[in-house]
C-alpha cells in the first residue's frame, strides 16, 4: 500500500488476497493452521518473547494449538538455518539469536510435548 501511494505498481488483488503457501491447488493455510491473529500471538510469544509452552497456555492460548505450533516451528528450524541472510524485522532474529540443535535425539524444547 505504501508503494502504491507513490506509484501504483502492485495490483490491489495481490495486497488483499489471503496469504497461502501455494503448495497445491486450492490449498489454504487456514486448513492446517489456526487463524493468523492466533498464530501471530503464539509465534510472537514463542520466538520473540521466548515464552515456553506453559507460559503461553497460562496467557490463555489453547493447549493443543500451542503444542502444535511450537512443534511445527521447531521442526522447521533446519529450513531457517539453510536460508540466506535476511533482514531482521524484530528484536529476535532467526539467525544467531535462535539456535536449536538439529538432532533426532534432542529432547523437545516444549516441556508439555
Amino acid at each position: 500500500r505504501y508503494l502504491n501511494e507513490h506509484s501504483p505498481c502492485i495490483p490491489e488483488a495481490v495486497i488483499t488476497r489471503a496469504p497461502s503457501a501455494e503448495l497445491r491447488a486450492d490449498q489454504h493455510d487456514q486448513q492446517s493452521l489456526p487463524a493468523y491473529e492466533e498464530l501471530d500471538r503464539i509465534l510472537q510469544g514463542y520466538v520473540v518473547e521466548r515464552l515456553s509452552a506453559t507460559e503461553l497456555i497460562a496467557k490463555g492460548e489453547e493447549t493443543a494449538t500451542v503444542l502444535s505450533i511450537i512443534k511445527l516451528c521447531d521442526q522447521a528450524e533446519y529450513k531457517r538455518q539453510q536460508a540466506p541472510i535476511g533482514v531482521r524485522l524484530s528484536l529476535q532474529g532467526f539467525g544467531r539469536d535462535r539456535r536449536l540443535p538439529i538432532s533426532a535425539t534432542w529432547p523437545s524444547v516444549c516441556p508439555l510435548a
